[in-house]
């Protein structure tokens, strides 16, 4: 019989038969290996549960919800493989330990992107903003002295000379700049908030593809538009609502914005 971590975890966790523990415990007897590893194992359960339980948590938003099952759908399409049911408890707990670490690196200057390697750059940004909702920077104020010193190690370091559009004019205020990671690239996302709605997220990078003209498609419930203009590749991405992001788009492959922090 093959033991490895997933059997000594059930085995742990106390999910298997009589029988089946048996064997367990008779081959690890056996196994100074096998012995060890489920040592580590049984070191690393912690009451989890009971910690939660402890914490006057607020529900989670339904938008949220629904969000965190749409991203499941579409990592069991993509053949990633799910968590065993047995583990939700321990997965729900790092999940939620998650989101408070993704909190705090919202602080920080430098991310990475989902990188399975079957991920295009247009997959990859509707991932990302995937994640988005409207609390997500409905109360972040730009932040003028960041936001340039990101713009020029984009420009220095990376080659990446971003201009920002100012696009109040199509109702979307400026949020923040963030500097990513596509395919060991940077890639800078330049978030906005319309009057109404969910972020749209304009992202660019370096290609060293040929230039292409305005193109469109949807990524489940989201829209993008994409175009490249000398080696930079561009993404304009957001909830498929009543804005028009093609539109959008080709005014800022045009040059027909005006610019937040002057041109780069």
């Amino acid at each position: 019989m093959t033991i490895d971590d997933t059997l000594l975890m059930s085995y742990v966790d106390g999910d298997l038969p009589a029988a089946r523990r048996q064997e367990i415990e008779a081959a690890v007897a056996e196994s100074p290996d096998l012995a060890e590893r489920l040592t580590a194992l049984r070191a690393s359960v912690l009451p989890y549960a009971a910690a939660f339980d402890r914490q006057n948590l607020p529900p989670v938003p339904e938008k949220l919800a629904t969000r965190i099952d749409e991203l499941t759908r579409v990592s069991t399409s993509s053949n990633v493989i799910p968590f065993p049911t047995r583990q939700w408890p321990r997965t729900a707990a790092a999940f939620a330990a998650g989101v408070f670490c993704f909190g705090v690196a919202s602080q920080l200057w430098f991310y990475t992107l989902p990188a399975r390697h079957t991920h295009t750059l247009v997959q990859a940004v509707a991932d990302y903003h995937a994640l988005y909702a409207r609390e997500t920077v409905l109360n972040l104020a730009p932040d003028p002295k960041s936001d340039r010193a990101t713009l020029a190690s984009a420009r220095e370091v990376d080659g990446l000379p971003v201009r920002v559009p100012d696009l109040r004019s199509a109702g979307l205020e400026f949020k923040r700049v963030q500097r990513l990671r596509f395919n060991d690239k940077a890639l800078i996302q330049i978030v906005y908030l319309p009057e109404r709605g969910d972020p749209v997220a304009l992202c660019v990078t370096t290609d060293t593809g040929a230039d292409q003209s305005i193109r469109s498609q949807h990524i489940g419930r989201l829209a993008a538009v994409t175009w490249q203009q000398g080696h930079i590749a561009s993404v304009l991405v957001g909830a498929d609502s009543l804005l028009d992001l093609t539109k959008l788009g080709e005014r800022i492959a045009q040059g027909d914005t005006p610019l937040l922090y002057g041109k780069l």
